[in-house]
């Protein structure tokens, strides 16, 4: 009897420890889409192929270049350039990158770092989500609510499109915007 009750008690803490986790991180949140121009940044970053997932280690080589260079940017960016129900997983591009003020400064640091290059998100009318991310569980599990919530909106808005667009990631301290451009 006494064992059973050590059971239980250890499974329903374990319960809570789990509930708390995933409520902390996010798991539990609605997403407010929303539709907008988003945009209008220069980027300089260098590109990934394969697993959106391990994107992780350009964009650790990305911010060693603009630590190192002391370059004064908060903005970093993830573009990811197809989609990954329609292409095999080791073929999916994406791109990490910071954002810079001019294509001076860009220009600059592909003269210091030639794996780098500059790409250019113009405005453009978008769908977009804003969720709060505090470390890698909550970023997963934003990415994991966020991306269904956009495609469903915009197969419900049915926006005329030349089928063209893109989709990125905004990192900002304590949240990430997601946004599905479409042109």
């Amino acid at each position: 009897m006494k064992t059973l009750k050590i059971a239980t008690i250890t499974l329903a803490s374990l319960g809570v420890i789990i509930f708390a986790v995933l409520f902390f991180n996010g798991a539990f949140t609605t997403v407010n889409v929303q539709k907008g121009t988003q945009g209008g940044y220069l980027l300089i970053g260098i590109d990934h192929k394969g697993s959106y997932q391990n994107i992780g280690e350009a964009f650790d080589k990305v911010k060693k270049i603009q630590l190192d260079e002391k370059y004064d940017s908060s903005l970093f960016v993830g573009v990811y350039f197809d989609d990954p129900a329609s292409k095999p997983e080791d073929s999916l591009r994406s791109y990490a990158a910071f954002a810079v003020k001019d294509s001076a400064q860009a220009l600059a640091l592909m003269e210091k770092h030639p794996d780098m290059h500059m790409l250019n998100i113009p405005k453009e009318n978008s769908f977009y989500t804003e969720l709060k991310t505090s470390g890698m569980l909550s970023m997963i599990i934003a990415a994991i609510k966020a991306y269904p919530a956009l495609g469903d909106k915009i197969k419900e808005e049915n926006p005329k499109t030349t089928g063209e667009g893109m989709a990125f990631e905004e990192y900002h301290y304590g949240f990430t915007r997601f946004v599905m451009q479409v042109r």
